[in-house]
């Protein structure tokens, strides 16, 4: 027996070791590159996004919409002087015993007021079928320009049902 120098069991290290070592050096078709997969250089940056189209309102349904407005103007104006008619009316059956002549004149005067806020929340109503139409739902410009009509009338609306809560407070519970 030749005499190498090394153990048995050294020897079998060193079996496996040049072992897998040939292994590595070896060329075996069928393993997987280790090159980087086309997956693996795909960016993972956000897409850019166009810019949002600006919102311009519909010409067609600003016009359409100017005559509401107006409408909701002079009816406005025709509550205002309604109002100013009976602010001293309500004034005296604000305090007055229930059924007195002075409450019961207030009731007159109150239902002729309210009765004059009906075409402006008539003209509401309308706007706000319109703005909710099935056409506005599927075009911003005319959504757009129908939610600024509402908004308009809205604010003519809000004013009138202000100015007759400070001429009536118990407007609101009536």
């Amino acid at each position: 027996m030749l005499h190498t120098g090394f153990r048995p069991c050294a020897r079998a290290a060193l079996l496996v070791l040049t072992t897998g070592l040939a292994g590595c050096a070896s060329t075996v078709a069928g393993y997987p590159s280790l090159a980087p997969r086309p997956i693996e250089q795909m960016s993972l940056a956000e897409p850019a996004t166009p810019a949002a189209p600006s919102q311009v309102a519909d010409p067609a349904v600003l016009a359409r919409s100017a005559s509401t407005i107006d409408r909701a103007h002079t009816a406005d104006a025709d509550f205002q002087r309604v109002l100013d008619q009976a602010r001293v009316v309500l004034a005296r059956g604000r305090g007055a015993a229930i059924g007195s002549d002075p409450w019961a004149a207030a009731q007159v005067a109150l239902s002729r007021v309210e009765a004059a806020r009906e075409p402006v929340i008539k003209e509401l109503a309308d706007l706000d079928s319109a703005r909710d139409a099935e056409r506005t739902q599927t075009n911003s410009a005319e959504a757009l320009a129908a939610t600024q009509a509402f908004e308009t009338v809205q604010q003519i609306d809000t004013a009138e049902r202000d100015a007759l809560a400070k001429a009536w407070p118990d407007t609101e519970g009536h």
